[in-house]
């Protein structure tokens, strides 16, 4: 959106100015002791992103809601969001509040939009939901727990928005239905299987591009499940529909607390050795397996390729030695014998074509 405001006027008027000449067009302007309308106003004028639309005039306090639809001050308030929406604003309803915040859309709009932060006394609340754009809140409420909650449910619809904005009507069903397949998240790993060279890259996606994805998958017809923590669907080579199975494309949330070095299955204990092995292997530039979202079935899904150190019999940490496999494909695995050793370690030559290697640490006979 590009200004002609000279350099010298502050950003807070500046973006005033823009934002009433575009209210105008639909809205009446508030003239006191005149005519009741919109004005544009800011709690910080040394913070543009602070700006507001209130409405003077008409009943405030009783919004009058009829089938459905708000009319009355309520309804303009709603209005006035849609049209600031479609103009390519970002705008916060602020709880407690009708006036609607308004700012400009960030340069940078990658990452979660809405952030949950410890609540400030004006708000009488312990926790709260950022809308990162505005810098207001979006919902105040007790409890961490509900705050997370609550910011997912922002994230989702704030997505949906984006999504419907950059598609055409006729995919609009299909983000629907797509959004509720893949559920909260907002980082999605994208990740195809092939039928002839198993596992293709993980990479790491926004959300938005993970709902368009699906959607377009659901209007093709593709048979798209969910599984677990996974949505999935199958689909062919193009111009080779004749082989029914081809690969498969899935997106599973990137975890929030992944297994950094381990295999997080629920019956494997993971001892000082276990953690002293992984340490070790990290700290000379190795890099650790990652593993993230439970897939089922003991089963997680790996975020990243690297070492894994599981303890020699996970169910019995009294048995002595680790083992280190190798997940995926890694240049400097070969390694492992060399910087364990160099560490005390006692590493057996015999690599093992499944474990990899045995090693014992330095303080075991």
């Amino acid at each position: 959106m590009t200004s002609t405001t000279p350099l010298n006027v502050p950003r807070s008027v500046e973006l005033a100015a823009r934002v009433t000449t575009l209210l105008a067009r639909t809205f009446p302007e508030y003239v006191p002791g005149a005519q009741a309308g919109f004005r544009v106003e800011s709690l910080d004028h040394q913070e543009p992103r602070r700006m507001f639309v209130r409405w003077y005039g008409g009943e405030r306090t009783r919004p009058v809601v009829v089938s459905g639809p708000k009319l009355g001050v309520e309804g303009d308030y709603a209005d006035v969001a849609t049209v600031l929406t479609r103009a390519g604003f970002a705008v916060t309803k602020s709880p407690g509040r009708l006036e609607r915040f308004v700012a400009d859309r960030p340069a940078d709009v990658s990452g979660p939009r809405y952030a949950v932060v410890a609540g400030d006394v004006p708000f009488l609340a312990a926790w709260v939901v950022l809308d990162r754009w505005t810098r207001v809140p979006a919902a105040a409420v007790t409890t961490q727990e509900i705050a997370v909650g609550e910011a997912h449910e922002f994230e989702r619809d704030h997505v949906l928005e984006e999504a419907r904005a950059a598609t055409d009507s006729v995919l609009w069903p299909f983000l629907t239905k797509a959004d509720a397949l893949l559920g909260d998240g907002v980082h999605w790993l994208h990740q195809e299987v092939h039928d002839s060279r198993g596992y293709g890259d993980i990479v790491e996606r926004e959300r938005l591009e993970a709902v368009l994805d699906v959607a377009n998958a659901l209007r093709r017809g593709d048979d798209v499940a969910l599984e677990g923590r996974r949505a999935a669907y199958s689909m062919a080579y193009p111009l080779r529909a004749h082989w029914p199975l081809t690969y498969q494309v899935r997106w599973v949330p990137k975890a929030t607390a992944p297994a950094v070095g381990f295999f997080p299955h629920p019956d494997w204990q993971r001892g000082p050795d276990v953690d002293a092995a992984i340490t070790a292997l990290a700290d000379a530039g190795l890099r650790p397996v990652v593993y993230g979202e439970s897939l089922g079935s003991n089963g997680f899904m790996c975020e990243q390729d690297g070492f894994m150190v599981s303890a020699a019999d996970p169910a019995d940490l009294s048995v002595p030695g680790v083992d280190i496999s190798v997940i995926g494909l890694s240049a400097e695995i070969d390694r492992v014998p060399q910087v364990l050793g160099a560490a005390g370690w006692r590493v057996l030559p015999e690599r093992d074509a499944l474990c990899g290697w045995t090693a014992y640490p330095p303080t075991t006979a």
